[in-house]
């Protein structure tokens, strides 16, 4: 009977050191799995957010280039380009669904299907591009249902139609650069952008002011140098995906069979995107209006506080491509530990982000300020603005990599609801309340932006929480 006691005892301790063993190999496993995948955020993310403000330098090489010739001449720029970039945001965001459907098949270790999406993404790419060359040609005509008086709508009209020209090839580069980013090699699309910068300047040398045997262009040289570099990363592009990198690995080359589900597949994600980006940009494109009816010393302050923040945007926008990616690899696992894992990873590594870039503009105001503009009664009503902007990097950064994120865990209709509901119900009317009735001027919408942003963090985050106990219920990994 003792020993019988004696044995049972033993196998006890014996099954309590096993299990005691497990949890702490586990426990080990699941933080070598939070380090593994910071690892993996941080290198995808620094490639991206390079190119990221790679693209920003050439907007603003384009700038200061076409400002110092003339500023009849930037007016005629700024105009179209604001028409022109909203529309390739809208076209980049029907896009998204290459770079999460490629992710998604990278994950699962189908590589061959990396390259039908691709296939698949290329021929809609082109057609998106050739419409929206089609609808910008008649410059024009676009300029005056503008409302822009005729001289500006002439000169407008001329850099809206060279830049018509080079929307396909952007878009292509655009599908290509998303490829590889969602097969996880993001240097590539990096290094293009930082020599497309180099050749930028030489180009808007030549064509803006008149050197090398070229006649001084102004705004329409710049929008000539901006077309040809996109010709040129579309062909670069396309000769590192199909000729230099691993076209055999992912068939790149194997025309895919016609398959209307997965082409739709494609572009619903796309739609999703889409809405997204314009609904945030038409929201803010009202904003800018609402600002101008209180003065131009308003709409110079408001204009140079969202340009900061648009800039640290970058850096959210960088971390959310690299989340998104390997949201969609962990989705493709079908691992709800590693979902888990990756979403909270970005949001924690983005937050460090952009509290060190509140802490900045919180530290520094006045030299943020007086890199825009040196105007002592503009400086004064911009600082305070750029010291709120702290609280708006934080928010603004936050849902944009939440909206990634479930963008990668191909959660599309309920966050566009998200962020559409937190920009026109919840930005617009406090714009109202704060700025109008009462009386907090610009600071006032800055306020109602917060508040926007706030409550799009928070819609997104409980869907996150949401959508992973339903991706557990359907019996993913735990």
């Amino acid at each position: 009977m003792r020993s019988e006691i004696y044995h049972k005892s033993r196998l006890d301790d014996k099954r309590d050191s096993l299990l005691s063993q497990r949890e702490e190999r586990e426990n080990r496993v699941f933080k070598l799995r939070i380090l593994r995948t910071f690892h993996e955020t941080w290198k995808l993310a620094i490639p991206v957010v390079i190119s990221r403000l790679g693209a920003v330098g050439l907007g603003l090489v384009d700038t200061i280039v076409v400002g110092r010739f003339g500023t009849q001449e930037l007016a005629y720029q700024s105009i179209a380009n604001t028409l022109h970039t909203l529309l390739l945001s809208v076209a980049m965001g029907l896009l998204q669904g290459t770079i999460v459907w490629t992710a998604n098949a990278f994950g699962q270790g189908k590589y061959r299907e990396c390259g039908m999406v691709l296939r698949r993404s290329i021929p809609y790419a082109v057609l998106i591009g050739v419409l929206l060359m089609i609808m910008c040609l008649p410059s024009e005509f676009v300029m005056g249902l503008l409302g822009q008086p005729p001289e500006v709508a002439h000169g407008s009209a001329r850099v809206l139609s060279v830049y018509a020209l080079g929307i396909p090839f952007a878009l292509l580069f655009f599908v290509m650069t998303s490829f590889l980013e969602g097969t996880k090699r993001p240097v590539p699309g990096m290094v293009m952008i930082l020599l497309a910068n180099i050749i930028n300047i030489f180009a808007n040398y030549a064509f803006v002011c008149g050197h090398y045997g070229f006649p001084p262009m102004g705004a329409v040289g710049s929008a000539i140098s901006t077309t040809l570099i996109r010709v040129i990363l579309a062909v670069g592009m396309f000769i590192i995906v199909f000729c230099i990198d691993e076209n055999d690995l992912y068939g790149v080359w194997v025309k895919p069979p016609k398959n209307k589900d997965e082409d739709r597949r494609i572009r619903d994600v796309g739609y999703g995107a889409a809405a997204t980006v314009g609904v945030e940009e038409g929201s803010y494109a009202v904003v800018n209006i609402m600002a101008g009816w209180l003065g131009a010393m308003a709409l110079g302050a408001y204009t140079i506080m969202l340009n900061v923040s648009s800039n640290v945007f970058v850096l959210a926008s960088g971390v959310g491509t690299a989340s998104s990616v390997l949201m969609g690899i962990a989705k493709g696992k079908k691992s709800v530990l590693e979902m888990k894992i990756v979403g909270y990873t970005g949001l924690l590594f983005n937050l460090a982000i952009m509290i060190v870039c509140s802490a900045f503009c919180l530290i520094c105001p006045h030299l943020i300020t007086a890199v825009y503009t040196t105007d002592p009664e503009l400086i004064d009503m911009t600082v305070p603005l750029v010291v709120i902007c702290s609280l708006m990097c934080v928010f603004d950064g936050t849902q944009q990599v939440m909206v990634n994120v479930l963008r990668g865990a191909v959660d599309i209709l309920v966050p566009t609801v998200c962020q559409g509901a937190a920009f026109i119900f919840i930005m617009m009317p406090l714009i109202w309340l704060f700025t109008f009735k009462w009386g907090h001027g610009v600071l006032g919408m800055t306020y109602a932006m917060i508040v926007a942003c706030a409550c799009a963090c928070v819609f997104l985050i409980v869907r996150f929480v949401l959508i992973c106990r339903r991706y557990e219920a359907e019996g993913f990994d735990r």
